[in-house]
């Protein structure tokens, strides 16, 4: 495994290749970005110092012959949260950057103006960036491309230029690396865009049994996830809206009467235009959209989270916004999750007195309007008037209006929530408040069980422990291949075997089921001690007040709430499941036997 390291203060390259070990016990992706940031980047350091290592890594199952392979990782230290961030994107950039004959490339420095890395089968350059510093990522990744021929970019837009903490970065246009504000990091190194062409064969143990796997594949998503591949995300829209577990009103609650009319019948119906898929992907679930009536655009997606979020979150059913709120992320590369959420905390705030026109701007905020909603993510994109603050991210804006503010941000070390209510799904409370990068639901989807098949009662948080802990690892696991989740769950089955097989003939390691978990369960250690060291502690692994004392009011889970007693009895028994002590710290015996010794 070969990695690029560039020094964008002196401009200098170097190679370096990752020893046999290392790639047996962190295999690639997220571990072994993981273990490079824990071994360089200093303690306490600041998201935006220069030496903060920002790597794209690549994982042994990126690019391969088998399905869902177009996934790539980026790792660095938030500057939203100060935790650990290890986020993730589709698409095809992954894919090619392996073509390079690189697996991945770690950053340092500060470039002196802004630049973009060029990286071929010819070698690396630093290019400048002058004429691309302050275009949109749709323009950045259409000029480059178009400069580039064949060649596939990742960028950043005006938001991560700014170091707008809740921005992302973006490769396909729509695709994003998007919670933790890693576009940020970017911007603040002055790095545009990472742009990588090409033509060499991407190293497979098996190609034969990967190509096998893929036809496997194929078939079984034909057969059993034929909504999924229609739909995409936004079919979940029913299931939690059906459930009342959809977030509503900044989490005020968990029932949003009107969520049909953002749902996935009314996506598809009202405004497809086409499928979309990533690299090597037989599912098709992504979707093309268009809105024509109360905004006119174009776009891709949007996804659940998105639906949930600039919909039931700000208790608005206008479906045509949310597509228009969506391109509008994407083309300022900023996370819709953390924006729409931000929007929230704002108009909670404005609810509650806290802020008043005043402090927005002259803009009145209230619950259910989407058009000032539409106006706040332009306004954010572009950093102008309260844009700028939105673009901090909710603990940061709230924050700086006092204790009674900072109820109204629903985060989790700093990251806001997703599209789930844990009141109602409570093995997602566990999991919300134990994830490493903060509020995030592709750690551990305790929903699926508990809610999707109905195999677990998603009532209590009781007997959560093993369960939530075999989910992180495995998920570790597939961040570290890279694997997309959604092929891993509709096609695999989650299944540890399959992972092995899939690994196997990409590697040619042999790894076990048992070896398989031991790397998802020290890397998942590494990243705890790593936001151990930058301060975070048993306290941090916790919810927001209100989903303890405030229950949903109304709908299919009317009266659920997090029973804070039995949370934290779980809490407990989730540690010592990992080899922990009472107060989350691993011990030096479990830190031993995973040959943690950093």
């Amino acid at each position: 495994m070969r990695l690029l390291r560039v020094d964008l203060t002196s401009g200098k390259f170097a190679d370096q290749v990752i020893p046999k070990d290392d790639l047996l016990k962190y295999m690639g992706g997220r571990g072994l970005a993981a273990k490079i940031l824990y071994q360089e980047n200093k303690t306490k350091m600041d998201g935006f110092d220069p030496e903060n290592r920002l790597i794209f890594m690549t994982g042994p199952y990126t690019g391969t012959y088998g399905s869902f392979t177009g996934f790539y990782n980026v790792t660095t230290k938030s500057p939203l949260t100060g935790a650990i961030l290890s986020a993730h994107s589709g698409g095809h950039w992954g894919p090619m950057l392996r073509r390079t004959g690189y697996d991945g490339i770690v950053f340092f420095g500060r470039a002196p103006k802004p630049v973009y890395l060029l990286l071929t089968d010819d070698g690396a350059e630093l290019r400048t960036a002058a004429d691309l510093w302050g275009k949109d990522v749709f323009e950045t990744i259409d000029t480059l491309e178009e400069r580039h021929q064949k060649a596939k970019a990742t960028v950043i837009g005006p938001a991560g230029e700014r170091r707008a903490r809740i921005a992302a970065i973006m490769n396909d246009h729509h695709r994003a690396a998007g919670r933790g504000g890693a576009g940020a990091v970017m911007g603040s190194k002055n790095l545009k865009a990472v742009v990588v062409h090409g033509t060499k064969e991407v190293p497979q143990a098996d190609p034969d049994r990967l190509k096998e796997s893929f036809k496997e594949a194929t078939k079984t998503v034909k057969e059993k996830s034929a909504a999924f591949a229609k739909y995409g995300t936004s079919m979940v829209v029913g299931i939690t809206g059906k459930a009342g577990v959809i977030p509503t009103k900044n989490l005020h609650t968990g029932y949003f009467p009107d969520f049909e009319k953002i749902g996935g019948d009314a996506l598809i119906d009202g405004h497809f235009v086409k499928n979309m898929a990533c690299a090597r992907c037989p599912l098709h679930c992504g979707n093309a959209t268009k809105a024509e009536k109360d905004y006119q655009v174009e776009t891709e997606g949007p996804e659940y989270e998105t639906l949930a979020m600039f919909g039931a979150n700000l208790e608005n059913s206008n479906l045509e916004s949310i597509i228009m709120a969506n391109d509008l992320c994407n083309r300022y590369g900023i996370d819709t999750i953390s924006c729409a959420d931000t929007v929230a905390c704002a108009v909670d705030m404005f609810d509650k007195n806290i802020i008043s026109e005043k402090e927005t701007g002259g803009i009145k905020l209230s619950w259910g309007d989407h058009r000032t909603m539409v106006r706040l993510v332009e306004m954010t994109g572009k950093g102008e008037g309260f844009g700028a603050a939105i673009g901090e991210g909710s603990k940061r804006l709230a924050a700086a209006h006092g204790p009674e503010a900072e109820k109204c941000s629903m985060n989790v070390k700093g990251m806001e929530f997703p599209g789930y209510d844990p009141r109602g799904i409570q093995g997602m409370s566990l999991a919300f408040a134990t994830s490493t990068r903060g509020a995030c639901h592709l750690r551990a989807t305790m929903y699926v069980a508990e809610l999707f098949q109905g195999t677990a009662d998603r009532f209590t948080v009781k007997g959560k422990a093993q369960p939530l802990k075999d989910l992180q690892e495995l998920f570790t696991v597939l961040d570290c291949m890279v694997l997309c989740k959604f092929g891993a769950r509709n096609a695999f089955a989650n299944s540890w075997d399959n992972m092995a097989m899939l690994v196997n003939a990409a590697t040619g390691h042999g790894y076990t089921v048992d070896g398989l978990k031991h790397v998802g369960e020290r890397v998942w250690t590494l990243e705890r001690l790593f936001n151990l060291r930058e301060g975070f502690a048993k306290k941090d692994d916790t919810l927001p007040e209100r989903l303890f004392t405030v229950p949903i009011h109304d709908g299919p889970s009317k009266g659920a709430v997090v029973n804070r007693a039995d949370f934290e009895s779980e809490l407990e028994a989730y540690y010592a499941v990992w080899g922990w002590s009472p107060e989350g710290i691993p011990t030096p015996e479990t830190i031993e036997r995973l040959g943690l010794g950093l």
